[in-house]
Protein backbone atom coordinates (compact mmCIF):
# COMPACT_ATOMS: atom_id res chain seq x y z
CA UNK A 1 0.00 0.00 0.00
CA UNK A 2 1.12 3.57 -0.60
CA UNK A 3 2.81 5.28 2.33
CA UNK A 4 0.69 8.11 3.69
CA UNK A 5 2.35 11.46 4.34
CA UNK A 6 1.39 13.50 7.37
CA UNK A 7 -0.21 16.19 5.22
CA UNK A 8 -2.82 13.84 3.78
CA UNK A 9 -6.27 14.57 5.21
CA UNK A 10 -7.31 10.97 4.56
CA UNK A 11 -4.36 9.35 6.33
CA UNK A 12 -6.44 7.94 9.16
CA UNK A 13 -7.13 4.35 8.09
CA UNK A 14 -10.22 4.32 10.31
CA UNK A 15 -11.93 6.26 7.50
CA UNK A 16 -10.91 3.87 4.71
CA UNK A 17 -13.97 1.89 3.74
CA UNK A 18 -12.56 -0.44 1.08
CA UNK A 19 -9.69 -2.79 1.83
CA UNK A 20 -10.51 -4.99 -1.17
CA UNK A 21 -7.95 -5.73 -3.82
CA UNK A 22 -8.18 -5.75 -7.59
CA UNK A 23 -6.07 -7.88 -9.89
CA UNK A 24 -5.21 -6.74 -13.40
CA UNK A 25 -2.68 -8.08 -15.90
CA UNK A 26 0.47 -6.07 -16.53
CA UNK A 27 0.03 -4.53 -20.00
CA UNK A 28 3.68 -5.28 -20.79
CA UNK A 29 4.25 -8.87 -19.60
CA UNK A 30 0.79 -10.12 -18.55
CA UNK A 31 1.79 -10.90 -14.95
CA UNK A 32 -1.17 -10.54 -12.57
CA UNK A 33 -0.76 -7.48 -10.36
CA UNK A 34 -2.68 -6.87 -7.15
CA UNK A 35 -3.87 -3.35 -6.28
CA UNK A 36 -5.29 -2.35 -2.96
CA UNK A 37 -8.29 -0.02 -3.01
CA UNK A 38 -6.13 3.06 -2.30
CA UNK A 39 -3.42 2.32 -4.89
CA UNK A 40 -3.33 3.78 -8.40
CA UNK A 41 0.24 2.87 -9.42
CA UNK A 42 2.21 -0.31 -8.73
CA UNK A 43 5.47 -1.60 -10.13
CA UNK A 44 5.13 -5.01 -11.80
CA UNK A 45 7.18 -7.49 -9.77
CA UNK A 46 8.10 -9.41 -12.93
CA UNK A 47 9.09 -6.76 -15.54
CA UNK A 48 9.30 -3.69 -13.23
CA UNK A 49 7.00 -1.59 -15.45
CA UNK A 50 4.76 0.99 -13.83
CA UNK A 51 1.19 -0.27 -13.97
CA UNK A 52 -1.74 2.03 -13.35
CA UNK A 53 -5.11 1.01 -12.01
CA UNK A 54 -7.71 2.86 -13.99
CA UNK A 55 -11.28 3.11 -12.84
CA UNK A 56 -13.52 1.73 -15.55
CA UNK A 57 -15.25 4.20 -17.79
CA UNK A 58 -18.86 3.81 -18.74
CA UNK A 59 -18.92 4.11 -22.51
CA UNK A 60 -22.18 4.73 -24.29
CA UNK A 61 -22.68 4.77 -28.04
CA UNK A 62 -25.59 7.08 -28.77
CA UNK A 63 -26.67 8.65 -32.06
CA UNK A 64 -23.32 7.83 -33.67
CA UNK A 65 -21.25 9.36 -30.87
CA UNK A 66 -19.18 7.93 -28.05
CA UNK A 67 -19.99 9.38 -24.64
CA UNK A 68 -17.81 8.74 -21.59
CA UNK A 69 -19.10 8.79 -18.05
CA UNK A 70 -16.50 8.73 -15.29
CA UNK A 71 -16.80 6.35 -12.42
CA UNK A 72 -16.14 7.48 -8.88
CA UNK A 73 -13.23 9.83 -8.25
CA UNK A 74 -10.62 9.29 -5.60
CA UNK A 75 -8.71 11.80 -3.50
CA UNK A 76 -5.82 11.46 -5.99
CA UNK A 77 -7.92 13.22 -8.60
CA UNK A 78 -7.86 16.36 -6.46
CA UNK A 79 -4.94 16.24 -4.07
CA UNK A 80 -2.17 13.65 -4.30
CA UNK A 81 -0.67 14.68 -0.95
CA UNK A 82 -0.78 11.09 0.27
CA UNK A 83 1.85 9.74 -2.15
CA UNK A 84 5.28 10.63 -3.45
CA UNK A 85 5.35 13.55 -5.87
CA UNK A 86 6.92 11.38 -8.62
CA UNK A 87 4.14 8.78 -8.27
CA UNK A 88 1.50 11.50 -8.37
CA UNK A 89 3.13 13.01 -11.49
CA UNK A 90 3.14 9.56 -13.14
CA UNK A 91 -0.55 9.11 -12.34
CA UNK A 92 -1.42 12.53 -13.78
CA UNK A 93 0.59 11.76 -16.94
CA UNK A 94 -1.19 8.42 -17.28
CA UNK A 95 -4.55 10.17 -16.93
CA UNK A 96 -3.54 12.54 -19.76
CA UNK A 97 -2.53 9.55 -21.91
CA UNK A 98 -5.92 7.95 -21.30
CA UNK A 99 -7.71 11.19 -22.24
CA UNK A 100 -5.76 11.17 -25.54
CA UNK A 101 -6.72 7.53 -26.09
CA UNK A 102 -10.38 8.43 -25.51
CA UNK A 103 -10.21 11.19 -28.12
CA UNK A 104 -8.50 8.83 -30.60
CA UNK A 105 -11.18 6.22 -29.94
CA UNK A 106 -13.92 8.75 -30.67
CA UNK A 107 -12.21 9.54 -34.00
CA UNK A 108 -12.05 5.84 -34.86
CA UNK A 109 -15.73 5.30 -34.07
CA UNK A 110 -16.69 8.33 -36.17
CA UNK A 111 -15.17 6.60 -39.24
CA UNK A 112 -17.36 3.52 -38.88
CA UNK A 113 -20.59 3.11 -40.81
CA UNK A 114 -23.33 3.29 -38.17
CA UNK A 115 -24.96 0.15 -39.55
CA UNK A 116 -21.85 -1.83 -38.49
CA UNK A 117 -23.10 -2.38 -34.94
CA UNK A 118 -21.09 -5.57 -34.43
CA UNK A 119 -17.85 -3.74 -35.32
CA UNK A 120 -18.68 -0.87 -32.96
CA UNK A 121 -19.64 -3.22 -30.10
CA UNK A 122 -16.41 -5.18 -30.50
CA UNK A 123 -14.29 -2.03 -30.52
CA UNK A 124 -16.01 -0.59 -27.46
CA UNK A 125 -15.39 -3.79 -25.51
CA UNK A 126 -11.78 -4.03 -26.76
CA UNK A 127 -11.19 -0.40 -25.77
CA UNK A 128 -12.58 -0.99 -22.27
CA UNK A 129 -10.25 -3.96 -21.81
CA UNK A 130 -7.29 -2.04 -23.25
CA UNK A 131 -7.65 1.18 -21.25
CA UNK A 132 -4.46 0.39 -19.30
CA UNK A 133 -2.53 -0.66 -22.41
CA UNK A 134 -0.06 1.77 -23.96
CA UNK A 135 -1.63 1.42 -27.41
CA UNK A 136 -5.21 2.25 -28.30
CA UNK A 137 -5.97 -1.49 -28.18
CA UNK A 138 -4.19 -4.49 -26.76
CA UNK A 139 -3.20 -6.48 -29.89
CA UNK A 140 -4.33 -9.68 -28.14
CA UNK A 141 -7.95 -8.59 -28.62
CA UNK A 142 -7.45 -8.66 -32.39
CA UNK A 143 -5.63 -12.01 -32.25
CA UNK A 144 -8.58 -13.59 -30.44
CA UNK A 145 -11.09 -12.01 -32.84
CA UNK A 146 -9.15 -13.25 -35.87
CA UNK A 147 -9.31 -16.83 -34.55
CA UNK A 148 -12.92 -16.71 -33.35
CA UNK A 149 -14.64 -14.56 -35.98
CA UNK A 150 -12.51 -14.00 -39.12
CA UNK A 151 -15.26 -12.11 -40.97
CA UNK A 152 -15.70 -9.58 -38.18
CA UNK A 153 -11.92 -9.33 -37.86
CA UNK A 154 -11.66 -8.26 -41.53
CA UNK A 155 -14.25 -5.51 -41.01
CA UNK A 156 -12.66 -4.26 -37.80
CA UNK A 157 -9.21 -4.32 -39.39
CA UNK A 158 -10.45 -2.32 -42.40
CA UNK A 159 -11.79 0.48 -40.17
CA UNK A 160 -8.76 0.44 -37.89
CA UNK A 161 -6.35 0.72 -40.84
CA UNK A 162 -8.42 3.61 -42.20
CA UNK A 163 -8.15 5.30 -38.79
CA UNK A 164 -4.36 4.79 -38.72
CA UNK A 165 -4.03 6.29 -42.21
CA UNK A 166 -5.96 9.40 -41.10
CA UNK A 167 -3.97 9.83 -37.86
Amino acid sequence: MSAFKKSCPGQNTAFLKDFNTNIIPCPKCGFEIEFFADERKVKCPKCYSNVFRVNPQIIEYKNGDIIYYDSEKSCLDWCGACIDKSDYTDIIENNKRIEKKKEDFKKLISLIDKSQKEVIEFLIEAFRKSINHLRLFDPKAFDVLQRENPDLFKKVRQYYLKFLENS
